[in-house]
């Protein structure tokens, strides 16, 4: 009934994984670690804080845009319906997992720069268009 959204800002920690579900629907996931980072007055300097993991789910266009687009090591920012799953490990061990089923996924530009690329139907250009003349111009 309620959801509860999160926006984080963090890493990449894993190779990015791709699955297609014989319905044809597209996921693609990673691990993303957040770390918080605060000025130590004592020290002068910054330190690193506590951290935290998180499962990210992508599905449909979103998995096709982070699978080509994410690495390894990527600093991120990611939206999404924020959960977590509980489990059953083999031995019979309960476990459990924060996840994240992201509605969007950007670049952290404090940390890169970027060139965007959209798809033909999604250029400027066709905004206000009606779809098959998108389509048609293609």
């Amino acid at each position: 009934m309620f959801e509860t959204n999160l926006t984080v800002a963090g890493k990449v920690v894993t190779e990015i994984t791709r699955h297609t579900f014989p319905n044809g629907d597209r996921k693609t996931s990673f691990r993303l670690m957040a770390r918080e980072r605060r000025f130590d007055r004592d020290t002068q300097d910054w330190v690193d804080g506590d951290k935290v993991f998180l499962q990210v789910n992508c599905w449909r266009r979103l998995a096709e845009g982070v699978a080509v687009s994410l690495v390894k090591g990527d600093s991120v920012v990611v939206t999404g319906r924020f959960y977590v799953r509980e489990y059953f490990t083999d031995s019979g061990e309960r476990r459990s997992s924060n996840e994240l089923d992201a509605r969007s996924v950007g670049p952290d530009l404090a940390w890169c720069t970027v060139s965007v690329e959209r798809p033909p139907a999604l250029a400027p250009a066709s905004i206000g268009t009606p779809p098959e003349e998108v389509v048609a111009a293609a």
